[in-house]
């Protein structure tokens, strides 16, 4: 009767919310003209049938004084005849560089011979900035997997290939290398219908075909951010290919060390590289499977993933209109509300509501700090969490205001900490707040100034952490428009921003794909508002915006505003000052300042490692926690990503759902394993079908949050009964295996392992496998087949490995699945229920759910062993603290089931004094006549034996009082007597 009041009780509140409330973003204000964003449009070359061809122009290069040493060589390379000058100018004397790093790692880099102060940023892409791995000790070129050849004929070109088999897996003969100031190009052969993946950031098919060509230029576009086949929020130019053949397959890596912007032009026969700048810096990883190459890469070259901290895993919500703390439609009604309907909550979250007219590191009135920390003290007592969303930009004060005076501005200025617009002034571009600047983290005082605000912005609201947003880094307007109207702020961006009252972003009446077949009385009133809506704001016409054509490179001269070669920015008009800090902003690096031309790709990065850096500075000795929208190389050493299908602001659409396990099976061969989506979509109404499906299938990613926007109707996963019901089933399936993904981690951390897999990954010799995308297995033991279409009861999934033996069981049920050697088979899928499989030979660590992962941590443990085909099954757990950045105390134990006995052996120090309380056997034949335990130093007989003969399950129980002092104080084993 308690909950049935208080839910009567929110009923109101439910029902409001689901209107679309928005203060304005801010008071009536004027607001920027739609042409400051505009900007002169190029052509891309890819897209221009008359742009020349560089293999037709370009000699190449002649190879010479090589010199060979145990680990390498090198080599002076000369152009090869007449300077082509196609799309810059010409680097006559070049320098090759060939190590043989390790075992497995070979790297190749071709850079100019002549390099100073004066032009090394231009190509040679410091180490400070991301790793630049080095020859390790005891490598040489007798030792390694892989040998590098290269010959002069016609000119300079090389192959890699594996020193075993001779097999090539990198071809430059017949193409010419191209190396100017601001082109380099590079093509190698491939094998017929390759199999390629990564190259992230995209929203496209995870293996990435042969009929197209991946661009990376970070950019954030406000009117689709989910176009398919075009750059994104990130840049990882590293690839992973497969080959199979002979009932079996071997896999390689290529990783190119260059953040400028690139086009990697797949086709059928050949991949071509082309970049705008910087240096040919390859590094190639033999594998031979997929899982090593991942490793190799991660361990040998970006570095292993951060240790997230234990909390990360829980559930967090996010919405942009929660308009305060405590009143209505606040962050306290949705904390209540998830409380009443039963469902975990890990976090809470904020858009950009909390700020003052949208500035960093201020409180909205609506958002008073006494009453914002009197909620927090009571949010953290509850064992949850508070993350607000920052922008790395600093909103500048009118001058001549003394009332719009902004602190963070003024000490940034006192430090030089800010991005220049040349050396006369800093660079004025438009954020959410109007004209801003944004901190330079390429120098120290980048640093010490965010650093600064973190820890004082600490002391007026206690943050657990930050959402770095719109880090790519975008600017609403071309060049440093800033530039003598400051007096103009504070103003309103050059658009309007959802929710705005009197525009066409006003209510979003747009639901997903079924919604007319599901709510047909719904869709059509949606479907006249919109219309209504869009007649009386229509869309203005976008002024078109000059041409201009293809530059001509002057000796000389670099043009880093509209490069010769344009690559293939999907922005309107393609150039790369659209929406972006312009390519001649200037650091504060001196005295020969890098520009954004050479860095805009990396700021996501930096102000991602900065705000690690300053989080740890805030909470001292404690993990910092952060997710970022914009990543590099390396990134996923100090924070998580999120996806959104293409690392922006996703539909509420089926496809945009479907397309998230792609980007994080991406991501996981970036090395960011801390991935997860905008659940149930951010732009566009999610339906009850759509928020249940997708509810469902995001418990599997790591990080588990759910946000939309201010102008749709609320979707928190209480708002259905249905959707309430399948996110508590499964959110306590989550919740329990928390020790598992946690271990899943800290091998990702250790190791350069993968926590969100592809199946072909774990089964690298079927080929039927290469392409699947609808399935995915958490860690090598769960396979998870989610419903990805509307209106659907069943779902096809395929079950790897049965020829070989191998078995899977329902995790529901436990019994196994009876299934043909590559079968699709259907399973059952009624709207609640998401299919999820044990992989025979596994041992999960489980702990019953909580309504918190503190709460979870003090639930006795379990053990769930699926045994294999002869009777076998392993794994492990690690446990810490799951908070401090170094740990007094670890542990790791180590599960082998076999001879009908389970041993864990224990290694390390750390207790949490919990006991064992049951372990579960899948796959028994035949029930025990009893079963022991040994712990403590003393063996004694199981409380309770259940065997499901329908299932072939043991259920063993009541094991707490053998492990008093703690399940995993020392070695235990549990055995099965049939005698």
């Amino acid at each position: 009767m308690f909950l049935y009041g208080v839910l009567l009780a929110i009923l109101p509140i439910l029902a409001l919310a689901q209107v679309p409330q928005y203060p304005p973003a801010f008071p009536p204000t004027p607001i920027l003209p739609s042409a400051i964003n505009y900007a002169p449009s190029v052509t891309p070359n890819v897209l221009d049938p008359s742009a020349p061809n560089a293999q037709n122009e370009c000699p190449g290069y002649k190879a010479s004084n090589v010199k060979e040493t145990t680990s390498g060589l090198t080599a002076d390379l000369t152009i090869a005849g007449k300077e082509c000058n196609v799309y810059g100018n010409d680097v006559r004397d070049l320098i090759l560089s060939v190590q043989y790093q390790s075992q497995q790692r070979l790297a190749v880099r071709i850079y100019p011979k002549y390099l100073g102060p004066n032009n090394q940023s231009l190509y040679i892409l410091s180490e400070q900035l991301t790793p630049q791995p080095k020859i390790e000790d005891g490598s040489s070129k007798t030792k390694s997997d892989l040998k590098f050849t290269w010959s002069n004929t016609p000119s300079f070109q090389f192959q890699v290939s594996r020193a075993s088999s001779g097999e090539v897996l990198f071809d430059t003969c017949g193409q010419v290398l191209v190396f100017e100031d601001q082109f380099l190009e590079l093509a190698t052969s491939m094998v017929p219908d390759y199999n390629i993946y990564g190259l992230a950031e995209n929203l496209h098919s995870f293996r990435l075909g042969n009929n197209y060509t991946q661009t990376f230029w970070n950019a954030y576009n406000l009117d689709n951010d989910q176009e398919v086949d075009v750059n994104g929020h990130s840049t990882h130019p590293m690839y992973l290919e497969t080959r199979y053949g002979n009932s079996s397959s071997v896999s390689h890596g290529v990783y190119a060390r260059n953040a400028h912007g690139q086009d990697w032009l797949l086709r059928s026969e050949s991949l071509t590289y082309r970049t705008i700048g910087g240096s040919f810096d390859f590094y190639f990883l033999s594998g031979p499977t997929p899982k090593e190459v991942i490793s190799q890469y991660q361990t040998g070259i970006v570095r292993t993933p951060v240790m997230q901290p234990y909390w990360a895993l829980g559930f967090h919500q996010v919405r942009w209109s929660y308009q305060n703390w405590t009143s209505r439609l606040s962050e306290s009604d949705v904390i209540d509300a998830y409380a009443a309907a039963n469902i975990q909550l890990e976090g809470i979250w904020n858009d950009l509501d909390y700020l003052k007219l949208n500035r960093d590191f201020t409180l909205s009135p609506h958002y008073p700090e006494a009453e914002g920390q009197e909620f927090l003290r009571k949010l953290h007592a509850a064992g949850q969490y508070y993350m607000p969303i920052l922008d790395p930009n600093i909103y500048v004060p009118d001058p001549g205001n003394s009332t719009d005076a902004y602190s963070p501005y003024n000490r940034g200025v006192e430090l030089n900490a800010f991005v220049r617009n040349g050396n006369d002034s800093y660079y004025y571009g438009v954020e959410w707040p109007g004209f801003s600047v944004w901190p330079d983290f390429n120098v120290p005082q980048g640093q010490q100034f965010w650093t600064e605000q973190f820890v004082e912005f600490q002391k007026t609201i206690q943050f657990d952490g930050f959402w770095l947003d719109v880090s790519d880094p975008t600017s609403w307007c071309t060049g440093s428009c800033g530039q003598g109207q400051l007096s103009l702020n504070p103003i309103h961006v050059p658009f309007p921003l959802p929710g705005d009252p009197n525009t066409d972003l006003a209510v979003d009446y747009r639901y997903p794909e079924a919604f007319n077949v599901t709510n047909a009385t719904e869709a059509a009133s949606a479907s006249a508002a919109m219309a209504s809506q869009s007649s009386m704001y229509p869309t203005p016409t976008v002024t078109p915006t000059p041409t201009v054509g293809r530059t001509i490179p002057t000796p000389g001269v670099r043009n880093i505003t509209f490069p010769p070669y344009a690559i293939n920015n999907f922005l309107p008009g393609h150039s790369l000052l659209k929406q972006v800090i312009a390519p001649n902003a200037t650091h504060n690096d001196g005295p020969y300042n890098s520009t954004e031309y050479e860095l805009h790709n990396l700021y996501g990065h930096t102000s991602a490692n900065a705000t690690y850096n300053a989080l740890a500075a805030t909470f001292p000795g404690k993990r910092p926690f952060f997710i970022a929208r914009s990543t590099f190389a390396g990134s996923g050493n100090f924070t998580g990503h999120w996806g959104d299908e293409s690392g922006g602001d996703s539909n509420s659409k089926w496809g945009n759902m479907y397309f998230g396990i792609i980007q994080a099976l991406q991501f996981s061969i970036a090395g960011i394993p801390y991935f997860g989506v905008e659940t149930c979509g951010f732009n566009g109404n999610a339906d009850m079908e759509l928020c249940t499906r997708w509810m469902q299938l995001s418990a599997w990613y790591p990080l588990y949050r759910n946000h939309n926007n201010r102008n749709t109707i609320a979707q928190e996963a209480y708002r259905w009964a249905t959707t309430a019901e399948a996110t508590r089933r499964v959110m306590n399936i989550r919740y329990t295996l928390l020790p598992y993904q946690y271990t899943l981690f800290y091998h990702a951390n250790q190791v350069g392992s993968t926590v969100f897999r592809a199946l072909a990954w774990e089964f690298p010799d079927d080929p039927q496998l290469k392409a699947v995308e609808t399935q995915f297995m958490l860690g090598p033991s769960l396979l998870v087949t989610p419903v990805l279409v509307p209106l659907a009861t069943t779902v096809q999934g395929v079950f790897p490995g049965v020829a070989s033996g191998v078995k899977w069981y329902d995790w529901y049920t436990l019994q196994q699945v009876q299934v043909a050697p590559g079968e699709n088979k259907t399973l059952a899928a009624p709207l609640e229920h998401i299919n999820v499989h044990v992989k025979g030979g596994s041992i999960l660590p489980l702990q019953k759910a909580g309504n918190t992962t503190s709460t979870s941590r003090k639930s006795p443990w379990s053990l769930l062993i699926a045994l294999d085909k002869i009777g076998s099954a392993e794994g492990d757990l690690y446990l810490d603290d799951g908070l401090s950045l170094v740990q007094n105390a670890t542990k790791v134990v180590q599960f082998n089931f076999a001879n009908n006995t389970l041993h864990a052996v224990v290694l390390g120090s750390y207790s949490d004094g919990i006991p064992l309380a049951n372990v579960t056997i899948a796959g028994v034949k035949t029930s025990p006549k009893s079963v022991s335990i040994s712990a403590e130093g003393r063996t004694g007989k199981a409380g309770q034996i259940v065997f499901d003969q329908g299932a072939n399950a043991l259920y063993i129980s009541k094991l707490q009082s053998a492990t008093t002092k703690g399940a995993w104080n020392g070695n235990l084993s549990v055995s099965l007597n049939y005698s």
